[in-house]
């Protein structure tokens, strides 16, 4: 479906309203998965509100004030009180770049909120500050580890934000998974076929169809990219991410319910280039490599999502696929 960037807008935004999130939350929100759409990465996009409204459901219970816990200068934890995940994350980032002005090197860790949206944007509005942003995330257990078959570890994403003065920042936003899993879910709902070497069925034997990579209660068996090297780089935002931030790893977090909000950690870490040496001398070293490897006719990290997004922006519209129609028409 073909929809004006405006009238997606406002059905994202009416989405969330009809869940009764406070309109500066629904704000961060929408901001944040329509810019994942319109970079096309579909699985952070419009899809994400069904997902982020799972989780706004479940905490609604334990919903209280957003507090900022454990705070240093250069440090803080957000208990996001079990509100609109997006903006909380959002809200922390935001901290983080007021700390690292400040001191130079900082870092927030955000619990009682659920999944981030793309950590990309996050890093990415830290770079705009002229700082380096790095986040490290956890989610529900839909990864087994090398040479089983039950999930342990989240796909973790990872990722680097770095200013570039005169030019957009340069951004690395990846998971840690061979898939991400809101793809798999993607896939399930439109048809089609994973990639090889992605997924496992209940048998543990490698498996391309979506719906066999899926237990009965929804959760994945999903493959770590790069074998033992991505499993490894995985494991370790778990036991920071989690472990550090939420004391939440294992078998406490493999319950009944896919999307529980504890079960997504975050730690946000920024610092100041300037702390390291000459900034000048920094950024003509960064430039020229960039510049060879743009030369060579490489690719730089999250270019093209990003020259996709600025086309959208240019003509005002983007296609929507089916499954993200189904979930604003919810």
């Amino acid at each position: 479906m073909e929809i004006s960037l405006d009238e997606l807008r406002v059905r994202v935004l009416r989405a969330f309203g009809d869940l009764g999130v406070p309109a500066e939350e629904a704000e961060a929100a929408a901001d944040m998965c329509i810019d994942a759409e319109l970079r096309e990465h579909r699985s952070h996009g419009v899809r994400l509100l069904r997902n982020i409204a799972t989780e706004y459901r479940q905490g609604a219970p334990r919903r209280g004030p957003i507090r900022v816990e454990n705070e240093t200068p250069a440090s803080a934890t957000v208990d996001g009180g079990y509100h609109l995940s997006p903006y909380v994350h959002r809200m922390a980032v935001d901290l983080l770049a007021e700390k690292t002005a400040t001191t130079g090197i900082a870092m927030v860790g955000v619990r009682h909120a659920g999944v981030s949206g793309a950590l990309g944007y996050l890093v990415e509005r830290i770079a705009a500050q002229g700082f380096v942003g790095i986040a490290l995330n956890s989610t529900p257990l839909v990864v087994v580890a090398p040479g089983t078959t039950d999930p342990m570890l989240g796909t973790n994403p990872l990722a680097i934000g770095l200013p570039r003065p005169g030019a957009h920042p340069l951004v690395l936003d990846m998971a840690t998974s061979a898939i991400a899993f809101n793809n798999v879910m993607r896939l399930r709902a439109l048809g089609g076929a994973l990639p090889e070497g992605v997924a496992l069925d209940e048998h543990g034997d490698p498996t391309t169809d979506p719906h066999a990579a899926v237990d009965a209660q929804g959760r994945g068996r999903v493959l770590p990219f790069g074998g033992h090297r991505g499993f490894g780089l995985a494991l370790m935002i778990e036991l920071i991410a989690s472990g550090y931030v939420t004391g939440r790893t294992g078998a406490i977090k493999r319950g009944d319910v896919l999307h529980e909000p504890d079960d997504f950690g975050g730690l946000y870490l920024a610092f100041d280039p300037a702390l390291l040496g000459d900034e000048a001398a920094a950024n003509t070293a960064i430039e020229g490599l960039l510049g060879e490897i743009v030369a060579a006719g490489g690719r730089l990290p999250g270019e093209q999502s990003r020259l996709i997004r600025d086309a959208h922006l240019a003509a005002g519209k983007i296609v929507l696929d089916e499954n993200a129609v189904e979930v604003l028409d919810l």
